[in-house]
């Protein structure tokens, strides 16, 4: 337990530190990508994350889309839901960089 704790707490540093980086070096624009509505997608538990065919689309707790998994990024759009997850309601969509992580 104490070693997934300590897990979680690493993997959202280097969230944190991915998109802060990152922002520094792109352009992090607001994206208005709505969420799907209803089938054939299918909702995470939490709400924040919808997928289909293979690719899942996610959002922060402020409704904001972050990222898409699938995509030749999908390691650091994984690492990010963690932070997302992880952290209390922020607006970490408008802080990565969509020209590079889509």
């Amino acid at each position: 337990m104490k070693k997934n704790v300590l897990r979680a707490l690493a993997a959202s540093g280097v969230t944190a530190a991915a998109v802060l980086g990152a922002a520094g070096t792109a352009s992090a624009d607001h994206v208005n990508n709505p969420k799907p509505s209803g089938p054939p997608w299918s909702e995470s538990q939490d709400g924040l994350t919808y997928c289909f065919a293979g690719y899942c689309e996610s959002w922060d707790k402020t409704d904001n889309y972050v990222c898409t998994t699938g995509a030749p990024t999908a390691l650091v759009c994984d690492a990010i839901m963690v932070g997302v997850r992880l952290l209390p309601p922020l607006n970490i969509g408008d802080l990565v960089p969509h020209n590079v992580i889509r």
